[in-house]
């Protein structure tokens, strides 16, 4: 894969390149990437290359050279895994590709390596691997600085190691605890990414042919969901304060694995039926049509989206707007991008290239439905907010309650009596939120905590009877509240989910998890109900704080190293990559559909993305080498 943003190729010198890194990847099974670009902006080779192919998930089988021309410097980045020794790396770096580079002979020096690389691992008995598939190459620029990642699709049929007796070998019963915690962690974000993806995709295909047409694939997604669920609940007994032994933490992130790897096999098996059904190779220029009106549908919003905030903003504080005050710029932003992903479908259109087209065709359709996504949110903090502040009443009158029956169930019992007394608090502070000024969300969750501590000081001197009728009243109150809050979560963490990592998806699926228990017992068993919905709402607030972390962590850094962000930035913190597509092509070049991931891109599928699957390229330690020329 070959991607030139320095001008230092012509066509023929990609052509060139191409056929040598063809045959690297035929006769070895690696597979080689080039970047020219200008300048790698203060950062030394090395360091470029390996950010680079970090953040494009390049597996244990990937090469990428980087060259800066304006530099003069030059890095190559390898995962540790690589059967290639640090020797036979060196080798080819000083030997091949140094002295090509040194003579500004730029195709040179990429054909030279992988000619070196090919011989380095025929010859040392790595022996020819199953040949991949490859889907395309694409570079996404980010900011002044240019955040450059590479994207290409794994191989399409990758089986396991198998032993001198031809048997499977287990690969992660040699790894070490960390290890398998990182792969684990890594399973986790991308099939929850490709879960997400998979429901924009199924949602586009409803729209289109509607839901009896898609009955097979929503099941099978609703089935996916739940197993992933069931690993996030493994993650979130690794996470909380009650030790396991190393037994246990080795059975339960090998189980996290290999749950993932499940669902991404299931998903991919319908990976050809789902891309028939939406043809979008077909059918791209009517996409891209359809999804420019609908970027011009969702654009019209943003005005009101931004008066809303304006007219919110004259009654609530700043902190009760956090979560959604930047949701019309990160919108606006993601539609401009959308229309860029647009214009360049069509032109590819134009040009013939349908591959290209589709990839784009996805990438746009993804911007707008997140943008429209990132609206709907505003427009539901007015509704929040609105019913926020006339639920204190409800509030302050079942405090109330809790706090009458303090006085007269433990008049002299000091837990008790000192938890009455800051409910009373709680309820002094509800009572001064009048016209709408002030924050009511924080008042009532301020009661709600209140609440929740006096009942849990007075359910032992409480009557079963008289505790499940209050339970279920308050649970009145609490369910629809906390399911708000876990939607609210839910929706900034898959807006913002390129920057969003496994702790907080663990608290949102565990958060979820609870509220449906919750949801399943109210008729039932009101008590339990309550504490399972509260639950869910701690770990909700939980998800929230880790997942703003994550953003704020995210944004500083591509601040600091980029130099800025733009619309593309809001794209990849959305989640979503454009793929320019090399050699390959076809639907499954196109960007995604229905499947596990292996492609570029998304679509529906589980997120396999890259040979470094849960855990792969991108989570382990990389080496290469570098330098000047």
């Amino acid at each position: 894969m070959i991607t030139d943003r320095a001008g230092a190729l012509s066509g023929d010198d990609e052509q060139r390149i191409q056929r040598s890194f063809d045959r690297l990847t035929d006769e070895s099974g690696l597979q080689m990437f080039v970047v020219y670009v200008e300048t790698f902006d203060g950062l030394d080779g090395q360091t470029w290359a390996d950010e680079t192919a970090t953040a494009s998930g390049l597996g244990t089988d990937d090469i990428l050279l980087a060259v800066a021309l304006e530099d003069r410097s030059f890095g190559i980045s390898v995962t540790d895994e690589l059967d290639l020794t640090d020797d036979q790396l060196d080798d080819v770096r000083q030997n091949d590709i140094r002295p090509a580079l040194s003579d500004e002979d730029w195709a040179g020096a990429a054909i030279a390596g992988a000619d070196g690389y090919r011989e380095a691992a025929t010859g040392s008995g790595g022996g020819s691997a199953t040949p991949w598939v490859v889907g395309g190459i694409a570079v996404v620029g980010a900011g002044a600085a240019g955040w450059w990642v590479l994207r290409r699709r794994a191989r399409a049929g990758q089986a396991g190691a198998a032993g001198p007796d031809g048997q499977p070998v287990d690969e992660l019963a040699g790894l070490s605890l960390d290890e398998l915690d990182k792969r684990a962690s890594q399973a986790l974000v991308e099939i929850d990414d490709a879960l997400k993806t998979s429901e924009q995709e199924l949602g586009f295909a409803q729209a289109q042919f509607g839901t009896e047409a898609t009955t097979e694939f929503g099941e099978l997604l609703a089935a996916a969901t739940t197993k992933v669920a069931e690993a996030f609940t493994l993650r979130q007994r690794l996470d909380d304060s009650e030790p396991e032994t190393e037994q246990q933490v080795r059975a339960m992130t090998r189980q996290i694995i290999v749950t993932c790897r499940e669902v991404s096999d299931a998903l991919d098996a319908q990976a050809e039926a789902f891309d028939q059904l939406r043809d979008l190779h077909a059918r791209v220029p009517q996409v891209l049509d359809e999804t420019a009106r609908r970027a011009a549908e969702v654009g019209q919003r943003l005005p009101t989206a931004r008066a809303q905030l304006e007219q919110l903003a004259l009654g609530y504080p700043v902190a009760a707007l956090a979560s959604v005050s930047g949701n019309p710029d990160h919108a606006e932003r993601l539609l401009t991008a959308a229309r860029e992903a647009v214009a360049a479908g069509q032109a590819s259109v134009q040009g013939d290239d349908r591959s290209a087209a589709v990839a784009q065709a996805r990438a746009a359709e993804d911007a707008v439905a997140q943008a429209a996504k990132l609206l709907d949110a505003v427009a539901g903090a007015k509704d929040e907010l609105a019913t926020a502040g006339r639920r204190i009443g409800t509030a302050i009158e079942s405090v109330s309650l809790d706090i009458a029956d303090a006085d007269r169930l433990a008049p002299s019992d000091p837990a008790i009596g000192a938890a009455s007394g800051v409910a009373q608090q709680a309820v002094t502070a509800g009572r001064s939120v009048t016209g709408g000024q002030g924050d009511p969300l924080a008042v009532l969750r301020q009661l709600a905590e209140a609440e929740t501590a006096l009942d849990d000081l007075l359910a032992p001197v409480r009557a079963a009877a008289d505790e499940a009728e209050r339970a279920r009243a308050a649970l009145a109150e609490t369910l629809g509240r906390v399911a708000s809050q876990v939607q609210a979560i839910a929706d900034f963490i898959e807006t913002r989910r390129g920057a969003v990592g496994t702790e907080a998806r663990t608290r949102l699926s565990e958060a979820a998890r609870h509220l449906a228990q919750g949801q399943s017992l109210a008729s039932s068993d009101p008590a339990a109900a309550l504490d399972a919905v509260r639950r869910a709402a701690e770990l909700s607030r939980q998800a929230q704080r880790l997942a703003e972390r994550d953003v704020q962590e995210w944004e500083r850094q591509q601040s600091a190293a980029r130099g800025g962000g733009g619309d593309l930035t809001s794209m990849i913190l959305g989640g979503i990559l454009i793929n320019q597509m090399g050699r390959g092509g076809g639907v499954f070049g196109g960007g995604g559909g229905f499947g596990g991931g292996r492609r570029t891109g998304g679509g529906f599928g589980g997120g396999r993305r890259s040979p470094g699957s849960f855990g792969g390229g991108g989570t382990r330690g990389r080496r290469g080498g570098g330098g000047r020329f």
